[in-house]
């Protein structure tokens, strides 16, 4: 059978917390109250400012677009890609998604489940932001330049996909070397070295020069929009690759071998699944 990052066996997966971004993601999380209690209030109160924060972004879109503003530096085509329907399609298939995910949730699994629905959201946070930007700036840009923006922002991604797969697989299988695993280690170092004096850079300038974050209405400032929303793209989607998507996988094989890892981390029926879930289900913990 090809060997792909979702058919190893338990004693495989358990290899995954060798990688130091996944045993990071499992710690911090696990010691979270946020993540790990069954019914959380203020996980409840960051889903629904989540919600607000792309309500809002869809409104001005919206807003914007029918009444634009005199004083604009650039015309847009005119067009919303950002319609108000596109939200409420997003924010149901979102609520879906998570309810699909929280079915026969148990104690055990509550985090993993709390940041797979953090990536489901991530995507649909990267969709609106660049259905925003090509509303906004297409026209400035023009297709041409749309099509080489969004294929640097790809070729990028890819090739960083490539690095945390192959990464991942290693860890899994020991299918590489360990030459090859210590360039993928330092490639993947390099990004998060790159991202993180970025952001150190801009919180730099703005302590020395404040008025460095005021919006702009001239050419240079939407040359900063544009330089921004593309740093912002690499951020989220680098994100979910190199750290959430690989702490969910971990979290896929915990809910596929299950009983597995409750006896190896020797914990009782009811501290794995909680007397809600043994109370339901006990009769059918494999389903």
């Amino acid at each position: 059978m090809r060997k792909t990052l979702f058919n190893a066996n338990f004693y495989e997966s358990r290899r995954l917390r060798h990688d130091a971004l996944i045993e990071y993601m499992v710690r911090d999380t696990n010691s979270r109250a946020l993540y790990t209690e069954y019914f959380s209030v203020a996980r409840k109160i960051f889903s629904i400012l989540g919600v607000l924060v792309m309500f809002g972004i869809a409104i001005f879109t919206d807003a914007n677009v029918r009444h634009p503003a005199s004083d604009a530096p650039m015309e847009t085509w005119r067009i919303n890609f950002l319609p108000l329907w596109m939200f409420f399609l997003c924010w149901i298939l979102w609520l879906i998604s998570c309810r699909v995910n929280l079915y026969k949730k148990y104690c055990a699994q509550i985090p993993y489940i709390g940041i797979l629905n953090a990536n489901l959201y991530m995507v649909w946070m990267i969709v609106s932001i660049n259905l925003f930007f090509i509303t906004f700036f297409g026209k400035f840009m023009t297709v041409y330049g749309l099509i080489i923006f969004y294929l640097l922002i790809i070729l990028i991604e890819l090739w960083l996909t490539k690095k945390r797969l192959a990464s991942l697989k290693y860890r899994l299988y020991k299918s590489a070397t360990n030459d090859s695993l210590e360039k993928q280690r330092k490639v993947i170092q390099l990004f998060i070295l790159l991202i993180g004096l970025v952001v150190a850079g801009w919180l730099t300038l703005k302590i020395l020069l404040p008025g460095i974050g005021e919006v702009k209405t001239d050419v240079s400032g939407v040359l900063l929009s544009i330089g921004l929303i593309f740093i912002v793209n690499i951020f989220l989607i680098g994100m979910l690759i190199i750290l959430l998507l690989p702490h969910s996988l971990y979290g896929y094989y915990r809910r596929k071998y299950s009983e597995e890892y409750r006896q190896f981390e020797e914990k009782t029926l009811e501290e794995w699944y909680g007397k809600k879930y043994l109370k339901k289900y006990g009769g059918n913990l494999y389903v």
